[in-house]
This record gives structure tokens, sequence and C-alpha cells, in this order.
């Protein structure tokens, strides 16, 4: 019998395969420049695997970090102390990039050593497994990783995330949740609005997007999956998208009594004209907010504004981009058509 489709903690829909955990690097993160979502469907986790090699160190961009409006470069003191200013920090990601991680890392122990109470809250946890670490200290990474994991997810948590776990419990910053359970996207996703929960209903109707932005996501998606999958799962992994999306600013919505808002997520999550921060704004309009996007470079993309066509746009959604080596990871959409072929096959579907 063929594979379903199906959707991961990170809102995609994919295939339940093995290899589709490599396919997808880095959801809605930095598309096809960087590859696609770091999730298996499959509840079972594998084993921690040595981190993929860095590439193009000595890029002229990397490690160098541009601020969008001043359309210059800053130094990362400059750009802490603006995140210290600020009520909301989006830290965007490539999920399988370990210089993100330690960035994230170096950010929050930043936020730390400037006494801004902080509350951080993950893509990478859901609603059920916050239930479980709620109001509770970690004295390590490992107790807080063996919590998480009572609840199957795909994230590689020991492999990826300890840097960051580590700089949040060393703070002693609260955790949240900022993703919705797994079934509950699977439903959205399979049966369309009418599952969506009123609370984010709500929260939808306060930023609706206009055509070119839809047109926008659109395209986002159907090139982060290669230009190979139906009509109607674009628009299921559009909807998730923004149900996402929403949640997470309502994740981060429920505490005014903290300094900081911290969300960590992937950079699909964190631009401003159309993921979390516009959510945010309706809200909160006067909020002082620092949209933060990790971006691998490109061999022969030399110039920041080389970068914006990745994103679908004429510039780039953030207000700072710090550009890092890329992860040596296989083409996916080759790898994509190779199991698709594959799978299409007379004899895979019997």
């Amino acid at each position: 019998m063929a594979k379903q489709w199906d959707v991961s903690l990170s809102g995609e829909i994919h295939s339940d395969w093995r290899m589709m955990r490599k396919l997808f690097v880095g959801l809605l993160t930095v598309l096809l420049l960087s590859g696609l979502s770091a999730c298996s469907l499959s509840p079972q986790r594998s084993p921690p695997e040595q981190p993929a090699p860095l590439l193009y160190s000595d890029h002229v961009l990397a490690n160098k970090i541009w601020d969008v409006k001043a359309q210059g470069f800053i130094s990362r003191e400059q750009l802490l102390e603006r995140a210290a200013a600020s009520e909301f920090v989006f830290l965007g990601e490539t999920h399988d990039n370990p210089v993100h991680h330690q960035s994230q890392a170096w950010m929050i122990d930043g936020l730390k050593a400037r006494e801004r109470s902080t509350v951080v809250a993950f893509e990478m946890i859901s609603q059920e497994q916050e239930k479980l670490i709620k109001n509770k200290k970690y004295n390590s990474t490992a107790s807080l990783i063996a919590a998480l994991n009572h609840v199957p997810a795909s994230w590689q948590y020991e492999q990826y995330y300890t840097p960051v776990f580590e700089s949040v419990i060393n703070a002693d910053f609260d955790i949240r949740a900022a993703s919705l359970d797994r079934q509950v996207i699977m439903a959205i996703a399979r049966k369309g609005e009418t599952e969506i929960p009123a609370h984010i209903k709500t929260v939808l109707e306060t930023s609706k997007l206009a055509p070119e932005q839809q047109a926008s996501l659109q395209k986002e998606i159907e090139g982060s999956h290669c230009g190979m999958i139906s009509e109607q799962m674009v628009s299921a992994m559009m909807l998730t998208q923004r149900v996402k999306d929403a949640f997470m600013a309502e994740s981060l919505l429920g505490d005014d009594a903290v300094d900081v808002n911290v969300l960590v997520a992937g950079s699909g999550h964190t631009r401003n004209d159309r993921g979390v921060p516009a959510y945010i704004r309706p809200s909160r309009p006067d909020a002082n907010i620092v949209a933060l996007a990790w971006l691998e470079v490109i061999p022969g993309s030399d110039e920041v504004k080389d970068y914006a066509q990745h994103w679908a746009v004429d510039a780039l959604p953030f207000d700072y981009v710090w550009f890092t080596p890329r992860v040596d990871r296989p083409d996916p959409c080759e790898r994509f058509r190779q199991h698709m072929k594959k799978k299409q096959s007379p004899s895979s579907s019997s």
C-alpha cells in the first residue's frame, strides 16, 4: 500500500518515509536556499547523528550581520543591545545548522547578562509537551530532553538544541510551547478551517494576508517542495503555516510581566511581512520587535540584495539577517524526485 501524506509538528505535509527527515531540512526557513524541514512524521526518534560539515566559511558575507532598515552591517554587540531593549525577539533558524543554535544560545546568554526577565517559546515544543515541563525546574539539558521525549516528536533535540536549552536552563528562563499538538495540525490539514480552534481563528482574523502575500506564500511552499506536490497539498500547507504563525503569536502574548518574549523557530515563521510578527502587531502596535534570521550563504551570491529573491519578495522580510556558513547537505529536490519516482513505480504500490 502506498504511503499517505501527513502533517508533522513543523506544519509541513510530507510522506512518512525515513529519508524525508533528511529531505526536508529547515521548515520554510531558507527555502531552497538552505533546505527544507528537519522532521519526520514517524514517532520513532532516530539516534543523534554527527552534524554535517559546514561550507563556505570564507564567504564574503559569512558571520556578518545586516541591518535591513539601515542598509548596513552591525556588530554582534549592537544586535544584542537592540534585542535586549525589545519586547519581542524572533530568532529564525535553519533547523539543522549548528551555528544557528550556538548563536541563539549566545543571544539568550546576553539577555541573562543584561538582567532581562525572559520567556523563551520554542516551535520545537508542543502543547502536550509543555504540560509535562510547565512550572518545573531542570538542572540539565538531559533531564529537560528526557521530559520532552515522553511525547513522540521528530525534533533532534540532543543533536541540535542542546546549546539553546543549556542557555535557557542556566538563565532560569521559563520555557513555553509554540506548537500546536500534531493531531490538531493534522486535522486542520485534512479537513480545513472547520478544525481550527476558535482562539486561533480570532488571531487569524486580526491579520489577513493580502493577495500578494498569499501569492508569495504559495510560491514559497511550491518551491520548497520542488514543484512536485498537488494544488490541494499546497492549500493545506498554506493554511497550516498561517495557523502555526497565529498560535506562535498567541503563545508570546500571554505574559506582560516579563521584559522580553523570545521565539525560537524556523526563519519562515520570523519574517515581518506575514510571519509571527504580523500577528503580534495588531494586539501590540507599539511593541518593539526584533525579527532576526540566520541565513546560510550561497556561493556566487556576494551581495545582500541577492538573497531577497529566495523569500519570494523584493526585500529581505526581517529586521536583521545574520549570515552563516551553510550545512553540506544533499540536493533535496533531486532526492525528492528519486523517492517520488520510486514510490510511483508499480512495485511500490502493492
